[in-house]
């Protein structure tokens, strides 16, 4: 009765149905529950009926579909189309065109690159304000006929100032008919050598060859035909002059002539013997390996490098007529250098004696002057771009071509030979 049942035990009729339907429903939650995974969160300020935090299954879901979508729509903009490897068809003739492209675009590509790392130079000019400098002159020429002893080396220049027989920093080496080098004799002790036809009570001995010489000059005698025959002369027969000298920044000339070299007065004289040329004893061929105005520069030439002059017959007068340009070069890593660079013209003509009187001085004379503008050159890299852009338009541009040549090739093979393109011959 305390369930309201009837008088047989059983409970009423609307009493029953509530029972039933409230079971029907806990048996619903139960299945919903084994149905869904387990949650360990949910949203914040939404709790589960056992104390969980529930997951917002639908939000990841949207977000997932959402990145798929974006994905997919980047797809739209690929311009390069895959095809799948079942669908590509390999040749011999194919290879061939593969391999020599690639040959070829590694040499490009390497001679792009040799470009790349070359500098260019640009060139500017402005007046030059630096004439209160001063100027050197390098060379290295030989005389192989003539003595050092011989010759002097001088200089004269429009300011009026003149170098005398230089030496010290112009050096000379005498030389055999060979060439090479020959070591000034030295006198042993207690040695007395003849003089020949220079002997005298002042020069009773002549040990070496520059004594010889001095015992001829006094007695106003020609000693070069006894220069090769005599004991103290007879190994050298040439001369080298190397070195470099300091000259004011003007007009002027370096010399290499024939004689003792004297100043009288504001003129510049040479002592020697007339009758030397008259009898064509002396000879002025020579070779001019170098010859500079300043430090050398990449890029410079120096015209008269190598110059070769031959005298079969008299004694010549050599004239080279320099015109120099002042130059300040920069390379790419701002060191600056100061040089000249030059052209010349050259005369040569045969010294006469008529009448005991000469028409010129045997030599070599290098006259220069100069220029009153500064030729400012100066090295420029190249941007790093360059050779990105230059090497992706060479090697774009060589697999285009090469694709082209491929197909017309193969083209051609399926005609000769009946052979569909893709299939070995």
């Amino acid at each position: 009765r305390g369930f309201g049942s009837s008088c047989f035990g059983w409970p009423e009729p609307r009493r029953l149905r509530s029972w039933v339907t409230t079971g029907f429903l806990a048996l619903g939650r139960a299945a919903s529950a084994l149905r869904a995974p387990p949650c360990l969160c949910a949203p914040p300020g939404r709790m589960s009926e056992g104390g969980l935090r529930r997951r917002n299954v639908a939000a990841a879901d949207d977000g997932g579909s959402n990145m798929q979508r974006a994905f997919e729509k980047l797809k739209s903009f690929d311009v390069y189309s895959k095809v799948h490897d079942d669908y590509l068809q390999k040749s011999q003739t194919g290879g061939a065109v593969s391999l020599v492209t690639a040959m070829i675009s590694s040499f490009l590509f390497w001679a792009e690159l040799a470009e790349f790392t070359s500098a260019e130079v640009e060139h500017s000019f402005s007046v030059d304000t630096s004439f209160t400098r001063r100027l050197p002159v390098s060379m290295n020429i030989t005389l192989p006929s003539l003595r050092c002893d011989m010759v002097s080396v001088d200089t004269v220049d429009s300011k009026g100032e003149s170098q005398l027989n230089v030496r010290g920093s112009m050096g000379r080496e005498n030389l055999d008919r060979s060439g090479r080098v020959v070591p000034e004799r030295v006198p042993k002790p207690g040695e007395c050598l003849d003089c020949l036809e220079g002997a005298s009570e002042e020069h009773a001995c002549c040990n070496t060859c520059s004594e010889l010489k001095d015992a001829y000059v006094v007695k106003n005698l020609s000693y070069a035909h006894i220069l090769e025959s005599s004991e103290q002369c007879g190994a050298a027969v040439g001369c080298r002059i190397v070195g470099s000298i300091m000259v004011s920044k003007c007009s002027g000339n370096v010399h290499i002539a024939l004689g003792e070299s004297r100043l009288k007065g504001r003129a510049l004289v040479h002592r020697f013997n007339v009758q030397d040329i008259a009898q064509n004893l002396i000879n002025t061929s020579h070779i001019i390996h170098s010859i500079s105005f300043g430090e050398p520069v990449p890029g410079a030439v120096s015209p008269l490098d190598g110059t070769v002059k031959i005298v079969k017959h008299g004694a010549y007068m050599f004239h080279y007529h320099i015109k120099l340009v002042p130059t300040e070069f920069t390379d790419r890593y701002g060191v600056r250098v100061e040089t000249n660079q030059y052209s010349f013209t050259d005369v040569a003509r045969n010294v006469h004696v008529r009448n005991g009187e000469m028409n010129g001085l045997p030599g070599i004379f290098i006259v220069y002057d100069i220029y009153p503008f500064l030729m400012k050159s100066t090295e420029k890299v190249k941007p790093w771009s360059y050779i990105f852009t230059s090497s992706c338009a060479l090697i774009g541009g060589v697999f285009s071509v090469a694709s082209l040549v491929e197909m017309f090739a193969s083209r051609a093979i399926g005609q000769l030979f009946g052979c569909k393109p893709g299939i070995s011959l």
